[in-house]
């Protein structure tokens, strides 16, 4: 049927609350080419939710709303409708959000956003469950679930709106979820533990400022570093294409960061014994200025550093301007003259990333990658040093080798991860019959291992 453009009200809360105008622009067009294809859905005006209507409406929009606007920019007096009579609002809310949802101009949030209301209405109006709405909208139940769960969370946390895409915004609310986890063990470890591989690392895992740990430790002491320090790139601020800033998850400001690793830099040199070996991972474009710390403290420093190379086509937020970022930079040091344990490998080091969905720690470097730097620098027995623990990778590296370890960790969240992660592994361990021996003995993944290395040497 035909209807006036006057006669049509728009109800103000609509799920689609902001359209581009040269997506307008471009439907109009259209429209005056090949005509109206498809009808707008209208039903009678309610008076009572719409009181204040101007007495000529006849009709409330249900469907259509990009039409609509593309239509009166054409200077359209009568338009095609579609009239539906009876319908309750949850129906006619149900009808916007299938319309929507059907089209491939949603932003990822007003995708989101319309699915999860769409499976609470069909919930309320005819018992669906999350199955069922995601047969309805043709997609897995488990993206669906995850896609509600986002929406959901951003009502809580509008930050995680500000993501770049739905993926970054999922990762982020993993890692928020885990951290508030985390955050309930802090406190239960806080309170005290009974759990005996809890307490069993109790004092190898500090939890404390590393600059003001470091110092109380004795010079001389141990065999190696393995450390990761925060890059200073502002990681939750974020180089996003309209800078908005992301929840926080990890503190990574860069005068901070940068004023720590100069003064912990002089502290590793001085707790290491004489003919060791030390491994800093650091941000390429702080190159420089690293390799002079470093020098200056002491440390013989291979100026070509090592590359880990992670698969895939690397993280960039400006694609039209930059090449994505495949690989993390990580300086060799030595204090004396002792040789590598394990020689001839490549300086490229690959190693798979740990999957977003499994990550402890934003930054989380795989234990595979830690391990093969572990044992090309020590033997079984010798102490490993990490002065931001994060994840805790370097302690399982080093007892899945039998190495001796020591970290520091100021998050309380993040420590607990850490006493977490190794009270599972030393159970899964000890609960196993092949795992008698000891951890020098013995190294699960040896295989890996090997792979890894025949891969590295080969390179």
């Amino acid at each position: 049927m035909q209807v006036s453009i006057s006669e049509i009200f728009i109800p103000p809360a609509r799920q689609r609350v902001t359209v581009k105008e040269s997506a307008i622009a471009e439907l109009a067009v259209s429209i005056q080419s090949k005509g109206q294809l498809h009808p707008l859905t209208v039903a009678p005006i309610d008076r009572v939710r719409f009181p204040d209507a101007p007495d000529h409406i006849k009709y409330q929009l249900i469907a259509g709303y990009r039409r609509l606007l593309a239509l009166a920019l054409l200077k359209m007096r009568t338009i095609t409708v579609e009239l539906r009579e009876n319908l309750t609002q949850l129906e006619q809310e149900e009808i916007e959000l299938d319309e929507n949802l059907m089209r491939e101009d949603l932003s990822w949030q007003e995708e989101i956003k319309a699915k999860s209301r769409l499976v609470d209405l069909r919930k309320e109006l005819y018992g669906d469950s999350i199955k069922d709405v995601a047969t309805h909208v043709s997609e897995s139940r488990g993206e669906l679930w995850e896609d509600q769960r986002l929406a959901k969370a951003i009502e809580l946390i509008p930050e995680l709106a500000n993501s770049k895409n739905k993926t970054q915004a999922q990762n982020k609310l993993r890692l928020l979820t885990r951290r508030e986890a985390l955050t309930v063990k802090a406190a239960e470890l806080a309170a005290g533990s009974s759990n005996p591989h809890l307490l069993s690392f109790e004092h190898k895992i500090r939890l404390g400022d590393a600059l003001q740990e470091v110092k109380k430790w004795s010079s001389g002491v141990f065999h190696c570093i393995v450390t990761d320090p925060p890059y200073g790139i502002n990681l939750d601020t974020g180089e996003t294409k309209k800078g908005n800033a992301h929840p926080t998850i990890y503190a990574d400001d860069t005068y901070d960061v940068m004023d720590l690793t100069a003064q912990i830099i002089p502290e590793a040199y001085r707790i290491l014994q004489d003919n060791t070996h030390a491994y800093f991972f650091f941000d390429i474009k702080q190159y420089a200025r690293i390799f002079r710390l470093l020098t200056d403290a002491g440390f013989t420093v291979d100026p070509i550093p090592l590359v880990w190379v992670k698969p895939g086509s690397g993280q960039v937020n400006h694609p039209d301007s930059r090449w994505g970022s495949g690989y993390e930079a990580c300086f060799f040091c030595r204090k004396g003259t002792r040789a590598l344990l394990k020689q001839g490998q490549s300086n490229v080091l690959q190693h798979d990333p740990v999957p977003s969905g499994k990550k402890i720690h934003p930054v989380e470097k795989p234990v595979s990658l830690i391990r093969q730097l572990i044992e090309s620098s020590t033997a079984p027995g010798e102490t490993v040093v990490d002065f931001f623990g994060g994840s805790g990778s370097t302690a399982e590296a080093a007892l899945q080798t039998g190495r001796n370890f020591l970290l520091c960790e100021k998050d309380p969240a993040f420590h607990a991860g850490i006493m977490e992660r190794l009270a599972k592994f030393t159970a899964t361990t000890t609960a196993d019959p092949t795992a008698a021996k000891t951890n020098a003995q013995v190294d699960e993944d040896e295989d890996d291992w090997a792979e890894s290395f025949a891969r590295n040497k080969k390179g």
